[in-house]
């Protein structure tokens, strides 16, 4: 007697006939590959990653459909066929399975536990990824590079100027925060992936758009794009008459569609911010925008006579262009920081004056007075007052932070000057020199340790970070020839054969004379940087009298110095001093290498007591004046200035500065033996 079968076994035993779990087995399996492949091709071929989502929707939809054809029919190296009712003689039989079952079983395993481990791999990311969407503060926008309709001519022109006029709009909002230009102009003219750039720049949206002029008529189109999930989220083209005043209102549509988007909420300044018109004369405007590309031109930059003369074009322009007249006082300003320049000063006044009759409470007003108060009268808290102002109507604006940064270096703010580096780094991610700024204060308050874990944990690969990294090793390794090979290789490496002045330090401290004066004979006949003034010395000067003055070679020392204090003794004025406080720091290194003690002491506290209110002087040359006394036999005094440039923000670096040749006269003085203890046991403390 034949035992009954259940309704559940037999519906079962009929499914495995039919090949349903076969089926869907294969249909899993091919889905995941699918979903793998589309993963890693559509993000190639610039499909965005929504689309995968489709592909997902699609495999779901179709699961039912591929089961239910299963049913009907069966699909085998004999085509397909339509399956037929159970025979008599397969009634009850169990149904083995083939080899071909047990490799899609084992697919299918595999399947599962790739599914599992990313699962699992996603729990583990969880928390990093919360915590980026969550963060504290407002959410983050990176505005890309604007693309032109076509190449050159007027649309490249106004794309370049919408998407940085447009930045400089929404730096006034307070309810987002926005990456500032520097570090979006990598991804102009790249293949984009929308998830990778908002991971690099740490952006919660992105913003992209184009340009398209064509006679008297402008189209500018944007999109705004969520970084985490790819959708878009709002978008929109506009098409309207060309000029400045339609280009301004598109920029502050666009700023107003943002904040929706993004759920932020204006404030009563951000609104007041985004109705002004900066200027309706459209010459003024190429002209600016003339002016703003020098400025961004590593080759021409801020203090050249284009960037002043294309700012004076857009200002006579338009008498009321408060924006290009703010940059212009900037520049002139500048211009009488290092020297004397009176008609400069008296137009960086008249501008402000200006300025202060048609927008006496805008952020061009506070800026343009931070600038002035910071480089003619160099009257430092007076310039953190206005600058803090100005931050306040303009959050999001890096250049703001940068002009911030370096009056709070002026004032021995280190602690805050670094509050306000590491708020540039987060607005502007992309750019090295925040983190070289980073190390380099974070070496000048003697905190070695963090500098290098700062180079090291870096994405940045820089000269400055490999020249600084290699002279904080020595904390390290104590060799200085380790520190000239660093050099050297990272001179290879980008191509800097002309810094003279790092490998020529890094020469003396291993006490390599003859390579050392190679190197100055290469060096400029001029003082290269911002310190060329009149009372100077040359880098080849300021560098051959110690280096000739190490190797005992009098007659060369005697020449450069008669050249070096001719030229130095044209500076002095009237009275018979000199016009320039740095000028008796390079009278005081002719008098050490004489040897006449009691003149270099007195030169260097003439130096130290005009720059008493400028900190950012006195830890710039502490360890230069140690090395003067040094040379001039001061004992006494080189001890204290070594142990004084310990404790005060300086350069003066235990692991290097004692050891260099220029205390070598005093080195077996008790003084300095105590010194050098001290050094050694503050090493070894914890």
């Amino acid at each position: 007697m034949k035992e009954a079968v259940s309704p559940g076994r037999r519906l079962f035993s009929e499914m495995r006939r039919r090949r349903i779990f076969r089926t869907a087995a294969l249909y899993i399996v091919g889905t995941w590959l699918v979903m793998q492949v589309a993963d890693v091709v559509f993000p190639a071929i610039d499909i965005p990653e929504r689309a995968i989502r489709y592909v997902l929707v699609a495999a779901l939809l179709g699961f039912p459909a591929a089961l239910v054809f299963s049913w009907f029919y069966d699909v085998g190296v004999h085509g397909i066929r339509r399956t037929g009712p159970v025979g008599p003689e397969e009634q009850g039989t169990a149904q083995s399975l083939r080899r071909s079952d047990y490799l899609i079983l084992t697919a299918l395993a595999g399947v599962v536990v790739a599914i599992l481990y990313n699962a699992v791999g996603n729990v583990v990311e969880t928390p990093s990824q919360v915590q980026e969407s969550t963060r504290d503060g407002p959410p983050m926008l990176a505005v890309l590079p604007f693309v032109s309709a076509s190449l050159g001519g007027d649309s490249e022109f106004f794309a370049t100027g919408v998407h940085d006029d447009l930045l400089t709009q929404l730096a006034h909002l307070q309810s987002i925060r926005v990456i500032s230009r520097t570090s979006v102009l990598e991804y102009k003219d790249t293949v984009r992936n929308i998830r990778e750039i908002g991971k690099a720049l740490g952006a919660d949206a992105i913003l992209e758009g184009g340009v398209q002029s064509a006679g008297n008529r402008i189209r500018i189109n944007a999109q705004l794009i969520d970084a985490r999930t790819d959708e878009h989220l709002w978008a929109e083209t506009y098409d309207r008459e060309l000029s400045p005043a339609n280009i301004f209102e598109v920029q502050s549509d666009i700023a107003h569609a943002i904040t929706a988007a993004m759920k932020a909420t204006l404030t009563v300044g951000d609104t007041e911010q985004l109705t002004i018109l900066p200027t309706e004369n459209m010459a003024a405007y190429r002209a600016y925008r003339r002016a703003m590309d020098i400025a961004a031109d590593p080759a021409a930059g801020f203090n050249t006579f284009a960037y002043r003369d294309a700012l004076e074009e857009a200002v006579a322009l338009d008498p009321t262009f408060i924006r290009a007249m703010a940059e212009l006082v900037g520049r002139q300003s500048y211009a009488t920081f290092w020297e004397e320049d009176a008609e400069a000063a008296q137009r960086a006044e008249q501008l402000l004056e200006q300025i202060k009759a048609l927008a006496p409470r805008s952020a061009e007003y506070l800026l343009a007075q931070a600038y002035y108060s910071f480089y003619v009268l160099k009257n430092w808290e007076q310039a953190y007052q206005f600058i803090v102002q100005a931050q306040k109507m303009r959050p999001n604006d890096a250049h703001l932070l940068n002009l911030k940064n370096w009056i709070q270096r002026r004032q021995g703010d280190l602690d805050g000057r670094m509050e306000t580096l590491l708020l540039a780094r987060e607005l502007d991610p992309r750019n090295p020199g925040w983190t070289r700024s980073v190390v380099g204060t974070l070496i000048t308050m003697h905190r070695y340790e963090e500098a290098r874990k700062e180079i090291e944990h870096s994405e940045f690969e820089t000269y400055i970070l490999s020249i600084l990294h290699s002279m904080l090793l020595v904390q390290e390794h104590g060799d200085f020839s380790r520190w000239v090979q660093g050099v050297i290789d990272a001179q290879k490496e980008f191509g800097r054969a002309d810094d003279f002045e790092s490998l020529w330090e890094a020469h003396i401290a291993n006490r390599d004379y003859v390579a050392a004066e190679e190197l100055t004979n290469a060096m400029p006949e001029k003082r290269t940087g911002s310190q060329d003034y009149e009372g100077s010395l040359s880098d080849k000067q300021w560098n051959q009298i110690p280096t000739y003055w190490l190797m005992h070679q009098d007659e060369k020392l005697k020449v450069v110095i008669g050249e070096a204090r001719a030229r130095l003794e044209k500076s002095r004025n009237a009275d018979g001093d000199f016009q320039h406080r740095l000028t008796y720091g390079a009278m005081a290194l002719l008098t050490a290498v004489e040897g006449n003690t009691e003149e270099t002491e007195i030169l260097i506290r003439r130096w130290r007591r005009g720059a008493v209110n400028d900190k950012t002087e006195v830890a710039a040359v502490h360890h230069e004046t140690c090395r003067m006394l040094g040379m001039a036999h001061a004992t006494t005094s080189a001890i204290e200035c070594i142990r004084t440039g310990l404790v005060e923000p300086s350069a003066v670096i235990p692991f290097i500065e004692p050891f260099l040749p220029y205390y070598d006269s005093m080195r077996d003085e008790p003084e300095f033996v105590e010194l050098l203890a001290e050094i050694d046991a503050a090493a070894k403390s914890p």
